[in-house]
């Protein structure tokens, strides 16, 4: 097709436009648009981020999106470094074998790249697949827990009292968070000593039931809450790895009939995730102008995306020690 044809309609389809109105604004049928998204996904999304000049992340996200293919529920185990996916996979089931199987590719790549690599700090939400296939691909990582995630269930933990006493609670635990986050010294015994105080607090204003709940409920999880304070490269939150799951969502299970026995499921997410790497911010976006590779204060060979895409998921394009320095 046309490079103004593909241009527009992958453009269109990173917006977040389903295939079929995708080619209607390149007028292709949505058949080509889908080989040719897979065409980009073909390539390794390691090998293709390690030739813009990014070294192999130390510290990670791994998370699931948890979503439909026709009528079944399946799950893409995704890693995410910063602003860029180093990881996007596809499984129908959620045991995890099937997370490890699909870990496992970012794990053989990045080792192809440098056979000493080592992952220092991972952060998930406390899904025991992901978990479970962290411990066994990375048994020496330090494994956290998503801050915002603790947010978000403290209000499940409280029952039969009144909303605005639930609302309280969860914004005193947030302002919680927030100045344990902020210290710079022993933030972990600091933190540690303000979950014993809340636990009393929710005691006093939400009864002692309610206390013991939450008590325990910092038990089981504070030592992936200290993971995350101890390293200050390991990440905080998932919330750019949800926008991005959201965005791929949209795209991927829009066009369902393509998803077929025969369809390849995982060289369209490796193409959806290219383009997330390298398509540029909008204008008004934060970084507008910049894809998620220059925003990790790395280069891309020009300032024409497609070409970038072309470049780099061909395989014809190796950054040199000179070309990183000038």
């Amino acid at each position: 097709m046309p490079p103004e044809v593909a241009r527009n309609a992958l453009l269109a389809a990173h917006g977040g436009l389903s295939l079929e109105l995708c080619t209607v604004v390149g007028r292709i049928s949505p058949m080509a648009l889908y080989r040719l998204v897979c065409a980009l996904g073909h390539q390794s999304l390691v090998t293709v981020l390690t030739r813009c000049g990014l070294p192999l992340p130390t510290c990670f996200l791994a998370d699931e999106k948890h979503s439909h293919c026709l009528t079944e529920q399946v799950y893409l185990p995704t890693s995410v470094c910063g602003r860029v996916v180093w990881h996007l996979g596809y499984t129908e089931h959620a045991c995890a074998a099937a997370f490890t199987q699909s870990y496992q590719e970012f794990q053989r790549a990045a080792s192809q790249q440098e056979p000493s690599y080592r992952v220092q700090g991972i952060l998930t939400d406390g899904f025991d697949s992901t978990t479970s296939s962290m411990r066994t691909l990375f048994p020496g990582a330090r494994l956290g827990t998503c801050l915002r995630h603790a947010l978000n269930k403290l209000p499940g933990k409280l029952a039969t009292i009144a909303s605005p006493v639930r609302k309280a609670l969860r914004s005193q635990f947030h302002t919680l968070w927030y100045r344990a986050r902020q210290r710079k010294g022993l933030r972990v015994f600091a933190l540690g000593q303000r979950l014993r105080r809340f636990a009393d607090h929710v005691t006093a204003t939400a009864g002692t039931a309610n206390g013991e709940r939450v008590r325990r409920w910092f038990q089981d999880k504070k030592a992936g809450w200290y993971a995350v304070l101890e390293d200050p490269r390991m990440p905080v939150t998932s919330t750019l790895l949800d926008q991005a799951h959201n965005a791929v969502d949209r795209k991927l299970f829009m066009m369902k009939g393509f998803h077929h026995p025969k369809g390849n499921q995982e060289a369209f997410l490796r193409g959806l995730a290219h383009l997330y790497n390298l398509v540029p911010y909008q204008r008004r976006a934060k970084h507008a102008g910049r894809c998620g590779v220059e925003v990790e204060g790395r280069k891309v060979p020009t300032r024409d995306w497609l070409l970038n895409l072309q470049i780099l998921t061909s395989g014809g394009f190796h950054w040199t020690a000179e070309t990183l320095h000038h």
